[in-house]
């Protein structure tokens, strides 16, 4: 997954945010998907930076991560989004 692009949420998604994560409803394919806690902060987070080297910086500050780390469970959750069409690259 390249972190030099950026996303933005695809707007057939509903979330329904529980207390430990979140479902989230493609309306397109009505599947429905489980993120639990940290995959709802970067879900939360695509709305306010959605750059993923910014996101991966909030979350080695919030989990007191290492940056690979945090790049490396972010890029595999972007491409598992993007390819279930719940995310979409900005052109």
């Amino acid at each position: 997954m390249d972190l030099l692009k950026s996303y933005h949420k695809n707007p057939n998604v509903v979330t329904t945010e529980l207390e430990d994560g979140a479902v989230l409803l493609n309306l397109n394919t009505k599947y429905y998907y489980n993120l639990n806690e940290t995959g709802l902060s970067i879900w939360q987070a695509l709305d306010e930076f959605g750059d993923p080297e910014t996101i991966a910086t909030k979350l080695t500050d919030a989990y007191d991560i290492d940056k690979k780390l945090a790049s490396d469970y972010l890029g595999e959750l972007l491409e598992d989004l993007e390819k279930e069409g719940l995310i979409i690259e900005d052109n």
